[in-house]
């Protein structure tokens, strides 16, 4: 048994991070877990997409296994810092495996990200930093390219929380630039103002495939 499901969870993609919750789901006792998990998977991949269904599936069967983590005595007298990891680390498991079924699973889907794409494709051609009424002491655009390689990597991760993290690096990279030109020029510290045309122009510029998805999809 104990074979079977270090077998089951040996290739998750989930960081070091989790190496905890995934050492716990390998012990013999965390079998049923294991069952659980990978019968809700085939069941969700044997089911025609929809996507109010499945994401109300999804986060139905997410909150019934943390609440069951939380009674099980391999989480016993564990902290909400552990408990929460351990629901990270199953959501990513999860989300990973069911990644070719939810994500770009609609015709329609697919559609909207392909217009999507087109328009961007065509305001990249003459956008410029002062069509977003970014100010001069603002632009830098070889710094904004720190910016537009975090938003890249959004693609090289399956699991929502992955790809949100990605964006939020993105807005971190964005936000240090800014205060540092801010600083830089003894002006005032930036805000949303300053901040979101900023936000759009690098966004633009790297012109994400599967934009629409991923946005949808976190």
């Amino acid at each position: 048994m104990e074979t079977a499901t270090s077998d089951a969870f040996g290739s998750s993609t989930a960081p070091l991070t989790w190496h905890d919750f995934l050492e716990r789901m390998r012990h013999p006792s965390a079998a049923p877990f294991v069952k659980d998990i990978k019968s809700f998977i085939v069941s969700f991949m044997n089911n025609a997409p929809d996507g109010e269904r499945d994401s109300a599936a999804v986060q139905e069967f997410l909150g019934n296994m943390e609440t069951a983590f939380r009674a099980h005595t391999l989480w016993a007298g564990s902290s909400e810092e552990e408990l929460e990891s351990a629901g990270e680390g199953l959501e990513k498991y999860v989300m990973t495996k069911l990644f070719p079924r939810v994500f770009a699973s609609l015709p329609e889907d697919v559609q909207a990200d392909d217009q999507l794409y087109e328009k961007i494709a065509l305001v990249q051609q003459f956008i410029q930093p002062e069509n977003l009424d970014i100010k001069p002491t603002f632009q830098n655009e070889t710094s904004w390219l720190l910016a537009q390689k975090e938003l890249q990597k959004i693609n090289m991760y399956k699991a929502p929380r992955d790809k949100l993290v990605c964006i939020l690096n993105c807005c971190k990279v964005i936000s240090n630039l800014l205060l540092n030109a801010s600083i830089a020029a003894k002006e005032n510290p930036p805000g949303a103002d300053e901040f979101l045309p900023v936000l759009i122009y690098v966004t633009i510029k790297v012109n994400l495939l599967f934009l629409f998805f991923s946005v949808s999809f976190v």
